[in-house]
């Protein structure tokens, strides 16, 4: 997938309030591509459901330290998955799951959320949304 086009950015920081999804910060924002592009990108331009909002810090951290994390809140999507509108995705700044529909938001509950992420990824969802509650160590840091 290569960079997105002028008009898929803006409507991505449209829909996303012009804020990080992860952190709420406004500023550097950068665009997030949920599926990994991989080394050099390719010729597919990425759709908005394929884009997120995040500042700098967040979208270095969902590359790294933070990727199950992201995975289990949709912010990172498998490479495999072919429809990431599937993946629903968690915005901590609104305590709230949205599914993505194009440039639109759609609110859904955290039981559809689950319904959405075990469909794609099975007991994989349920261990990143364990991880990401819970940490390695299995006690509530978060």
């Amino acid at each position: 997938m290569s960079a997105p086009t002028r008009q898929t950015r803006t409507d991505v920081y449209t829909r996303d309030g012009y804020r990080c999804v992860m952190c709420g910060a406004t500023s550097p924002l950068e665009f997030q591509h949920r599926r990994a592009v991989g080394m050099g990108g390719s010729k597919i331009l990425p759709p908005p459901v394929d884009g997120l909002t995040l500042c700098s810090t967040c979208n270095a951290a969902c590359e790294a330290e933070r990727q199950d994390e992201a995975l289990a809140h949709g912010w990172k999507v498998r490479r495999w998955v072919t429809s990431p509108e599937r993946v629903p995705v968690y915005y901590p700044g609104e305590l709230a799951w949205f599914r993505l529909d194009g440039i639109r938001r759609v609110r859904i509950t955290s039981a559809v959320a689950m319904e959405m992420g075990c469909a794609v990824y099975g007991d994989e969802w349920m261990r990143w949304r364990a991880h990401a509650l819970f940490g390695a160590d299995g006690r509530n840091g978060r």
